[in-house]
Formats: C-alpha cells, structure tokens, sequence
C-alpha cells in the first residue's frame, strides 16, 4: 500500500507551471479549434425548445422527508450534462445555435444555492441535516466550509466552460464567465485552500478510512485548478495539497491493486486516481509523473481481469454486473502505463466510430480526453485462466474448455460498499449467468444508515451462501473469511469467522473450483454439537428443479441428496430490473436436516 508522491516535492527543479505556460493534455496535444462532436450535436438539438430543469426547494427536501434522492439529483444532472453538450455542440458546429441555451443551463447552475445534493449536505448553522443548504457565499457567518463529490464535477463542468466557451459566452457578455468563475472559486477552490477537515472526510486529516470520493474529488478539483486558477502559488499548493490527499488514498488501497469497492466504483476510484496523476503530470511539466509506475499499472488493470464476459464484470459491494468499457480510458492506460492486456481489453468489441465518443458525465477532465485519444493497435483481448487478488481476496477464473467463468470471493465484511458475502461466488457459462451477485438497489437514505443490512441486496441471505442455524453473516471486520490456499482454479476458504459466534460452528470449510471438467463447490461443514444449514442460490431466471438438479438458461447444476429446495422470487424495483432485464429474481434455497459433520457438493458439468 504505497504512497507514490512521498517522494515527490516542489521545489527549484520540480515546478509547477505558470498558468500562461501550461497546456492541457500535453502527451497527445490539445486545440479547441480540433473539437469535432457530431454526437453532441444531435444530442443537444433534443434540447432546443425544452426548458431547464427546475430545482425547488421542496425537490431538495424529498431526501430529508422520505429518503428519495433520484427525484432531486435526476433533474440536477441533468443540468451539467445538457451544459456540457451545448458547450461541444456549439465548439463544433460554431453557428452560434446552441449559445442562448447554454447561457440559461450555466445561468441556472450559477443561481442554485448550493452544488451539494442532499444526500451530503451537512449543516452549518445548527439546522437539520439535509433540510435545506444553509451556506451560500463567503459572507461572515455564512463561509462555505465543504465540498462534495458532485459540487467537485459540477466545479469541473462549469471550468470547461468558461475555458473553452469564452468566445462563446464573452460574445454575449462577459458577465457570464466572471460569475462562473466566482461560483468555482467560492465553492470549490476556497474549500481546497482554506478548509482542513470538518465535514470534508474526504480529505482524510482526522485520520478517515477514505474510499473513492478522494480520487473522484481531487480530479474534479485540479481540473478546475488547471483551467482557471492564474495564482501560481494557489496552483503549486493545489497540486502539494493534492498529493498529500492521493498517498492518504493509496496508503489503504489494497496492495494487489485491486478495488475493494467493486468494478462499478473502479471508474471513480483507481481511474480517477489516474486522472489525477495525468493532471499532476500537466501542471508539474513532466516534473513528477507516476504513469509508468507499476502500482499505478496494477490499479489500472484490475478492470480487465474483473471483467467476466462482454459487458459482464464481478461485481461483488455495490456494483452492477454490468458496466460499460470507457474504450479510450482503458486504451490510454495501456498506452501510457506499458500493459499489453489493457491495450488488448480496449479493442474488445470496439465500435472504431464511437472511440472518441463525447460522453457528459461527473469526470468531465475524462470526458474530455476521450475524444482526442488515438485509436489503439492490436488484438482483442481474450480472456483466459487464473487471477488472484490476495488483499481482496477474490479468484477470477476462466475456463475456456468448459465454456466457464468463476469469480469467487473471500475477504471480510468491513470493505467499503460492503455487502455481507464473504465466500459467495458468480458463475457465468457461454456469456449466461448461473448463478449470481444481484447488486444494489437505486440509492436512498436507508442505503448509507444505520438500517443498511437490512436491505436484502446487503445480507447474506441473497448471496450464494447458506444461513447456519437460522443465522446469516453480520457486518463488520471480525466476520471474515481465512484463505487456506488458492491456484490453479481453486480457492479454499474456512468460513467460520464469518458467521457469528452462536452459528454452532466448529469449522466450515469451502472449496470452488473451474476445471475443463466445470465447477465445483464443496461445503465440509462441522458443528460443535448439531445443526443445520440453509443454502441460497441467486438465478437470473426461473430455473426448473427436477430431483438434485437446477436448470437455468445457463446450464443445469446438481446437488446433494437429502436437500430440499424450494424457490421464491425476489422483486426488483426499476434499477435492478433494468440491469437483469426481469421483474424478479428467483432464490432457491436448499435445505438440510440436522447433522454434526457433513460434506455438500454442488457442480454444474
């Protein structure tokens, strides 16, 4: 878990350029003049004629009142990613068609009282948290002591506009760009310079178990510095500051390189740390760049060994299993940190008319660069055999003989987006899953609270894992999995620690398996006294039992004798039913007598 800017200083060598010399994106060359988003331009003609999206007060109180945090951020991000697409639709077709509405969508973003959503809104004056923001300038009693993650990108937004809109927006009257500027100064920079700590866990001087809101944060925030601060010793703090933020990162990232966080968060915690160390890189001229370094390539490739089958990927914490592939993110981390594999994983199922692709969003410095990257060389990526990550502990096996792909984990249930699922696995045969992790549901207030285990898709309950004496995992870093060994396409694991201590367990040892014969798992299960178990197996369809065998659209996997199974449904609200494209999951569970030590077999050939 190394902290890779210990060693790099400022100082009469290594400098942070002038405003005036600086280029953005200096390995590949950057001109405005070169923008060419035909996308962005059809996207925001579906924009002319339509208002902006309102933001009343009421709609930020939704979150306070019932924990509904869609109904605001939907319409909020909105705003940025229309702003965004009217600014590269007007650089690219300069008709001035699209002006008069990206002033009202930059208008709009300007006059909301704060860029904090709801949900990380934290008072300052003694009101209730999440009621409504009660800090709006920088007026005596009323300073702005916090950033959140989507103030940072809106500040990042709202700095690509007023660098590369400013013919566009001074034609119309500089009053414009210099309230923008005010807004990104107030509400993110001041933070960054003035503020240590307080609400700002993210920034880790208390101390804080930080997670990826630090990357994602930093990268929003020296984007903003990069394109609009003129202060050459604001600039060279900005970038100290930064480093000291990123090695407290890293300092408890997994040394393996892998993210704790699942695939889903990847995008926001290992890429936007490399974000950061590109943008590092640009304002230091050269003077410290950590592309090359080899963490730096673990971090980075840890997507690509994550990912399953298409657009399938592991997605233990809180991830979908499905994620869309950045191609010019994944192929400019090939390119500049030396790995064939994610060069090669870059032009899997590249669409060569969509690289460049325009994509709004909360890492618009990414956004950016995309549509400059230059196309990758090579072959796809095809992936086969076995991957370890010890910290994760999670084996990623691929089996090309059986048709077969295993994700199995072990690990504790104090990981950041924690699901309690110590020992469960995905399965995935032919590109169909088997059995699954379902994800998380859309978040709400419950979802970061005290009620959190209580929400099916947290509890062991819904994973591939069994209940023991009618009791299921519980969270935190005491329940946890021991990894006897692994390789070769095996992972045996003692679950015991992972199950509370009044289980009745004296030892569970599991074992998963993908051979050229198909997987295996074995639970040698042995009790103090007696007991019994509850095996759960999550399907993405409705699977037919017939005696010891349970058939999906996958493939059909047999059990033991003398378990009974029964299935029940498990309704998905919007997010999840989008992601398995169904209404419902179906659990089976398998039920046992009491033993004292037996051995349970389950194999899908």
């Amino acid at each position: 878990m190394p902290r890779l800017f210990a060693d790099k200083k400022l100082d009469k060598e290594i400098k942070t350029l002038p405003f005036s010399e600086f280029r953005v994106f200096s390995d590949i060359g950057f001109d405005k003049a070169n923008i060419s988003c035909p996308d962005a331009v059809r996207a925001a003609e579906e924009l002319l004629g339509k208002p902006v999206p309102q933001l009343p007060a009421t709609l930020y109180m939704r979150y306070f009142r019932d924990g509904n945090r869609s109904e605001y951020e939907t319409p909020y991000f909105a705003r940025r990613n229309a702003a965004s697409t009217l600014l590269m639709a007007e650089l690219t077709e300069k008709k001035g068609r699209f002006t008069d509405l990206l002033v009202d969508y930059v208008w709009a973003i300007c006059e909301e009282s704060t860029w904090i959503i709801p949900a990380h809104d934290y008072p300052n004056h003694d009101n209730p948290v999440n009621c409504l923001p009660d800090a709006f300038n920088l007026n005596e009693g009323d300073d702005v002591r916090q950033a959140d993650l989507f103030a940072a990108s809106t500040g990042a937004v709202m700095a690509w506009i007023w660098y590369l809109g400013d013919e566009i927006l001074d034609g119309v009257t500089p009053v414009i760009r210099r309230r923008m500027l005010d807004m990104i100064k107030n509400r993110i920079l001041h933070v960054y310079y003035e503020v240590t700590g307080e609400n700002n866990w993210w920034m880790g001087d208390k101390g804080e178990r930080l997670n990826n809101w630090t990357p994602w944060i930093v990268s929003n925030i020296l984007t903003a510095v990069m394109l609009c601060e003129t202060d050459d010793a604001k600039r060279a703090f900005a970038v100290s500051r930064s480093m000291t933020l990123l090695d407290r990162f890293t300092a408890i990232y997994p040394s393996d390189g892998g993210c704790d966080e699942g695939p889903g968060y990847w995008s926001v915690a290992g890429a936007s740390y490399f974000d950061c160390v590109e943008i590092i890189r640009d304002l230091t001229g050269g003077g410290i760049d950590l592309t090359s370094d080899p963490f730096v390539k673990k971090m980075c490739e840890y997507i690509a060994d994550f990912n399953l089958c298409g657009g399938c990927f592991a997605n233990f914490a809180d991830a979908s299993h499905l994620l869309g592939i950045d191609h010019a993110l994944i192929s400019r981390m090939g390119r500049e940190t030396g790995s064939d594999k994610l060069t090669a994983f870059a032009l899997t199922d590249l669409d060569r008319d969509t690289f460049n692709h325009f994509s709004a969003g909360n890492t618009p410095y990414r956004s950016m660069r995309d549509i400059f990257e230059p196309l990758p060389e090579g072959s796809g990526y095809i992936p086969s055999g076995d991957i370890f990550y010890p910290d994760l502990g999670v084996m990623i096996s691929k089996n090309a003989a059986c048709g077969m792909v295993l994700a199995a984990k072990g690990g504790s249930n104090a990981e950041s987006h924690n699901h309690n699922d110590v020992g469960s696995f995905i399965l995935f045969k032919n590109g169909r899953p088997v059995f699954i992790d379902p994800g998380v549901e859309r978040y709400c207030k419950d979802t970061f609270s005290s009620k959190r285990y209580t929400l099916w898709t947290m509890r062991s309950l819904y994973h591939n894992l069994p209940a023991v004496n009618g009791l299921e995992q519980l969270p935190g870093g005491r329940y946890k999995a021991e990894i006897i060994s692994c390789g070769s396409g095996v992972m045996k694991l003692e679950l015991k620690n992972a199950y509370p201590d009044d289980s009745g367990l004296k030892s569970y040892i599991r074992t998963v398996s993908l051979t050229d014969g198909g997987f295996t798992c074995e639970d040698h299960i042995v009790f103090d006294t007696e007991g019994c178990v509850e095996f759960t197996l999550m399907c993405a369809d409705d699977p037919k039992i017939s005696g010891c065998c349970i058939s999906t659209s996958g493939a059909a996997a047999e059990f033991d004798a003398g378990l009974t199974a029964e299935p029940d449904t498990v309704a998905l609200e919007s997010k999840l039913s989008a992601e398995w494209s169904s209404d419902h999951l179906t659990r089976v569970r398998l039920r046992s007598d009491s033993f004292g030590e037996r051995k349970f077999t389950l194999s899908v050939k």
